[in-house]
């Protein structure tokens, strides 16, 4: 299907395959975006980069049909000024949109899904021939998947090639990729992005949405920054150094916060310590935090990391070794111990695990305090309000309303949101499992700093991250994690790199 798709005509003067012009769009009084221009070519990955709420997904979702512009034009080549009234609409024209959320039907199977709006009108489902022309989209881009699998039996990754496949099943021309690795391993990632180079050297115009700058360097032709709803810069992205694109995202300078500057060797008493600690997914892992100390934990996804964690709130009971706080053993038969005992787990899935995204900031703020404001079962409201309001002043949360609910706020300030319940329970142990996921430049830096002002101020962080250049910006020393075991710890000196690390889980790996 690949290959009988022309390639992309060469010279500068082709005109785009899609183009968006002065595109307005406003929610409430809101104004989302403001007379955006975006055109894309066949042939090229598109970059659109910008803090979370800059406009970024809402541009996406005119492009798709999903909303409908207040003003501006897009135009298809060849086919000039179109209105797209919904993602069958899209579709039909060619546009695929691959996000973070996918549209699929877990029920039904890979070749249904792929086909899945097309048979309107019809009173049965041509399953076997639906079955015959999926098998001609994956034989290009995915013969290891089956047909007749059930979409709920594939993982991410798989998933996210059968949107894909679904917009070449409608001749597909233009696809747009919403942080598309946010739950894919490093393996993962590496295939993704094989197939999004066959797709561009297949003609294919590619928008690619992340907070990640390896990926957008590694991926990426051109680039459009939007801030504010506005674009602020575009141009191709070799014009771009990485520190000038996170100025023109954040609109601040950020040297300090993301300097590489390595972090200063604490020695302190521990304050949290692991001793031959083992349960049903790690196996007798031993080390120590003190206090103002950030211990980092890296691994490939699966390796034992987050189980680390899991042990330390009382998650996973352990079958052997024990766990001591300020020098003291903790014994954890659940997260309420842990709680009881100082320790805080900032969890990677924070929709999932952390927060409540229907209500509002004051109570999901109040979440693990309930002893704290609460009274034979009466809420101290008062209290509650007075306690959240001083967090999110301290924490710079915004917008500074207790009230907005969780859901209308960026992921940068739901962490901090999460930090502020924790520091309101006295916490000393902080547990980060992957801190800036899905987080944009500007509010990592702010999650860089509170980070650090947490260690300063005595407590004790262990750090989970899929991202080496993060462990090494925050973290005082650096564990590599792999099958259970922790296989090496390593002082974050001058002459620790992301490339040692990665030599040695690689080597512990094939230990």
């Amino acid at each position: 299907m690949l290959n009988a798709i022309s390639q992309a005509e060469d010279g500068e003067s082709r005109p785009p395959a899609l183009r968006m012009t002065g595109i307005v769009k406003r929610f409430a009084g809101v104004h989302a975006l403001k007379g955006v221009n975006l055109h894309l070519h066949g042939g090229e990955v598109h970059a659109l980069l910008g803090e979370n709420g800059a406009g970024k997904s809402t541009l996406m979702k005119v492009m798709f049909g999903i909303v409908q512009p207040d003003d501006g034009e897009i135009a298809l080549d060849p086919i000039g000024t179109v209105r797209i009234d919904g993602p069958r609409d899209a579709l039909a024209m060619g546009i695929g949109l691959v996000s973070q959320e996918l549209s699929l039907v877990p029920q039904l199977d890979v070749a249904q899904n792929i086909f899945l709006g097309r048979t309107r009108g019809l009173k049965f489902v041509p399953r076997a021939s639906f079955r015959r022309e999926a098998r001609a989209i994956l034989d290009d881009l995915a013969p290891h998947l089956k047909t007749d699998t059930p979409v709920s039996a594939l993982g991410m990754a798989d998933r996210q090639l059968v949107e894909i496949s679904r917009t070449l099943a409608r001749g597909g021309r233009i696809i747009a990729f919403d942080e598309p690795t946010s739950s894919l391993t490093p393996a993962e990632q590496d295939s993704l992005f094989a197939v999004i180079r066959r797709l561009k050297a297949a003609g294919k115009a590619i928008v690619y949405i992340s907070h990640r700058m390896n990926e957008i360097r590694a991926i990426a032709d051109q680039v459009t920054i939007l801030r504010d709803g506005a674009v602020v810069a575009c141009g191709p992205i070799a014009d771009y150094s990485e520190a000038r694109l996170n100025e023109l995202i954040a609109g601040r300078e950020l040297s300090r916060e993301m300097s590489a500057e390595k972090p200063a060797p604490v020695r302190s008493a521990p304050l949290l310590e692991l001793r031959g600690v083992s349960t049903a997914r790690i196996k007798d892992v031993g080390l120590s935090v003190g206090a103002g100390e950030i211990v980092g934990l890296s691994g490939l996804v699966g390796s034992g990391r987050s189980a680390v964690l899991r042990a330390c709130f009382g998650i996973d009971p352990l079958s052997a070794g024990e766990i001591n706080v300020a020098g003291r053993s903790a014994t954890l038969g659940g997260p309420a111990d842990a709680m009881r005992t100082g320790i805080a787990l900032i969890p990677e899935d924070r929709r999932g695990h952390a927060i409540v995204p229907m209500t509002d900031v004051e109570r999901n703020f109040g979440l693990g305090n309930h002893g704290r404001f609460a009274a034979l079962g009466v809420i101290k409201g008062a209290e509650r309000r007075r306690a959240a309001k001083h967090y999110m002043d301290e924490l710079h949360i915004r917008p500074p309303s207790i009230s907005t609910e969780m859901r209308n706020l960026s992921g940068g300030n739901q962490q901090k949101v999460v930090i502020a319940r924790w520091l309101a329970t006295g916490a000393r142990v902080f547990l980060f499992d992957e801190p800036t996921r899905g987080i944009d430049v500007g509010a990592k830096a702010e999650i860089y700093a509170l980070l650090r002002r947490l260690a300063s101020d005595g407590a004790a962080l262990l750090v989970v991250s899929s991202e080496l250049p993060e462990l090494l910006l925050i973290c005082h020393c650096i564990g590599v994690v792999s099958g259970g075991r922790l296989r090496a710890m390593v002082d974050n000196d001058a002459g620790l790199t992301e490339e040692r690390l990665i030599a040695l889980a690689a080597r512990e790996d094939n230990s």
